[in-house]
Parts: C-alpha cells; sequence; structure tokens
C-alpha cells in the first residue's frame, strides 16, 4: 500500500504532540477526516492539518471508502465500538492507550482483531521505559542482577487531594472505565521487561466519593484514589503497585531487586540507575540500544507493519494482557483482596 489514507476519531492533544508529527515524517501519508466530540473541534483541526473533510459522527468516518486507517484518539469509552465498527469496514486500527474500559472490552476487540486478520490493529505504547528496553532485555540475559527477587511500582501524586477538585474524564467512570491513574501503563512496562503478570490481589481507596461536574452538579466517583496491588509475573516474581493520587510526595518509579544487584529507575528524569555493594551507577545504553524517545518511531513501526507485514507492539493480544490484570486488580478489591489467577492469551 504506497499511500496510506487517515482518518481521525478524536484528533486531539496526544495526536497533536506525537501522532501527527510522527505520520507526516512518513512518505506516502494523507490526512483523509476528522470526527471530534464536537464541529467546532473539527473543524479547528481541519484547519490546522489540512485535513479536507469533517464528519458529524465517527459511524460515517469508518465506513468512507477513502479511508484505510482509523487513528482512535480519543478517550476510552470510544475505543471498542470505534475499533470493531473500523475493523468490520475493513479499516486498519491505530487506538490510543487504554486500550478499552474493561476486560471484557478489550476481549471483544482482540476477537475482532483476529477476525480481521489481513489488517493491522494496534495501541499507542507507554512512553515509560522504551529508551531502556532493549537495555534492560541486555542486563537480565546477562545475569547482571542475578536472579530477580522482587519488583516495585510507585505512582504518587498529589492529583485528587483536594475535594474540591471537579470531576474530568480520568475520574469519570463512564469515560475511564477501569483505568486509574498510571496503573495500566505501568503493567504495560512491566508486561515488556519482565513478561505477563498470573494473578493478583488488591485494595483500593476511595476518600472523596462524591465530586462537583463542571456544571455545579454532584457525580458519584467510583474510579479509586489510591490502588495498592500485589501481582505475580510468571512463577515466581513478585511485582507490587502502589498507585496514589492522594499523596503530598510525588514520585515515580519502578525499583527492581535482584540477589546480586538493583535497578532503580526515575521515571520523571527517564534514568536507570545501577546499585552494587552501596554503588549506584548510572546505566547508559549501548550505542545500538538507543531509541530517541523525542522522535520516537511508534507512527513509522505502525505504517510499516501495514505496509511490509512486520510485527507490531503494543498490538490488541498485549492490550488485553494488561486489561486482564486491571480487571483482575479491581475483581480482587472487591473480594476482599483474595488472589485471582489470570488466564494470559
Amino acid at each position: 500500500m504506497d499511500v496510506i489514507r487517515i482518518g481521525f476519531i478524536g484528533l486531539g492533544g496526544i495526536c497533536r504532540q506525537r501522532h501527527v508529527p510522527g505520520l507526516k515524517r512518513i512518505a506516502g501519508i494523507e490526512f483523509r477526516a476528522v470526527c471530534n466530540s464536537s464541529r467546532a473541534s473539527s473543524e479547528k483541526a481541519a484547519a490546522e492539518f489540512g485535513i479536507p473533510k469533517i464528519y458529524e459522527q465517527w459511524e460515517d468516518l469508518v465506513q468512507a471508502d477513502d479511508i484505510d486507517l482509523v487513528l482512535i484518539g480519543a478517550w476510552p469509552y470510544l475505543h471498542h465500538d470505534a475499533s470493531i465498527a473500523a475493523l468490520k469496514a475493513g479499516k486498519h486500527v491505530f487506538c490510543q492507550a487504554r486500550m478499552a474500559r474493561n476486560a471484557q472490552e478489550a476481549q471483544r476487540m482482540y476477537t475482532a482483531a483476529q477476525t480481521a486478520k489481513t489488517l493491522t490493529a494496534g495501541l499507542c505504547p507507554v512512553p515509560f521505559g522504551l529508551r531502556y528496553d532493549r537495555t534492560m532485555t541486555r542486563l537480565l540475559q546477562e545475569g547482571t542482577l542475578g536472579s530477580i527477587r522482587l519488583v516495585n511500582v510507585h505512582s504518587l501524586s498529589p492529583l485528587w487531594i483536594d475535594p474540591a477538585a471537579p470531576v474530568n474524564w480520568r475520574k469519570n467512570h463512564h469515560l475511564s472505565g477501569l483505568n486509574m491513574q498510571t496503573l495500566g501503563m505501568y503493567i504495560e512496562v512491566i508486561h515488556r521487561w519482565f513478561g505477563l503478570t498470573t494473578r493478583a490481589s488488591a485494595e483500593t481507596f476511595l476518600y472523596t466519593p462524591v465530586r462537583k461536574n463542571t456544571d455545579g452538579t454532584d457525580f458519584k466517583i467510583e474510579i479509586p484514589d489510591q490502588i495498592l496491588a500485589r501481582t505475580v509475573v510468571g512463577t515466581d516474581l513478585p511485582v507490587t503497585y502502589e498507585i496514589s493520587g492522594v499523596s503530598a510526595l510525588a514520585r515515580e518509579t519502578i525499583d527492581i531487586y535482584g540477589d546480586r544487584a538493583a535497578l532503580h529507575y526515575d521515571v520523571a528524569s527517564d534514568s536507570l540507575y545501577l546499585y552494587t555493594q552501596n554503588k549506584r551507577v548510572p546505566v547508559t545504553p549501548l550505542p545500538e540500544e538507543e531509541y530517541d524517545l523525542d522522535n520516537w518511531r511508534v507512527e513509522e513501526d505502525f505504517i510499516n507493519a501495514i505496509r511490509q507485514g512486520l510485527p507490531y507492539h503494543p498490538d490488541f493480544k498485549d492490550g488485553l494482557n494488561y486489561m486482564q490484570v486491571i480487571q483482575a486488580i479491581y475483581d480482587s478489591a472487591k473480594n476482599s483482596s483474595a488472589a485471582i489467577a489470570i488466564q494470559n492469551l
């Protein structure tokens, strides 16, 4: 496919910041249509990026004969319906993360992608850790850390400390489903580095059960303010997640403990450190391991998957795997923190 014609459903912040610039660097890409949440928003995006056609309804966009790829940048509430409709209409699909609102939606999306075997369906990856993916693979293969015995994920922020803070889409379960802050993002990173989660137990905490909508009406909150999860990767690697929006101290880290050495990944600075015998040494990727996050290759990789049949990750299978963990965490919390087994694909 020499020319790939793209229609956008939800051309918002992440598309403007990442996807549009990345796609513009690729030859043979045409932006053909856009459908945002309002006509005014669609018109603004169309004028900004020279997009010739505006659709009032996304259902019409996915059926258009002059579109090959549907890029879904809308919030999670639309990912399931738009992805499945686009695949059934014979379109390739690139969907913004998180994949879906829950595991059930993710399962149906995966099934639709499996049915449409000639089409490419992929998700936007979390940028956390991309610079170190190949380095991490090498360190683990070389046994630098010895046997990995524990991984701790901390994602702490003050987002929801103020009970008067109004609801936004991230706190609206109708729009976001089970997705809570960075939980799914970190599960994706853990799966990339160490393999799939096989069981989970968790507790959730909600300190402000009612918040105000922008119009001043009350909104009942279902997405927790804090999640403490204990999971196992493979057969015997414990991975804990402490995800909080009610912490005065902000922190975004992954700590990896082996029986020979340890690694500390600081997400905010995108820095990796090796700890051995009480010494801290910065980890620098080898030249062949480098990944330029400022000029990431996500869009190029996805287009190459369409044109050349190359593998692309995260695909809908990867997304289903992390959505199953999120689902298990919520299911455990509702059942007195009982351990939930996860059946991976």
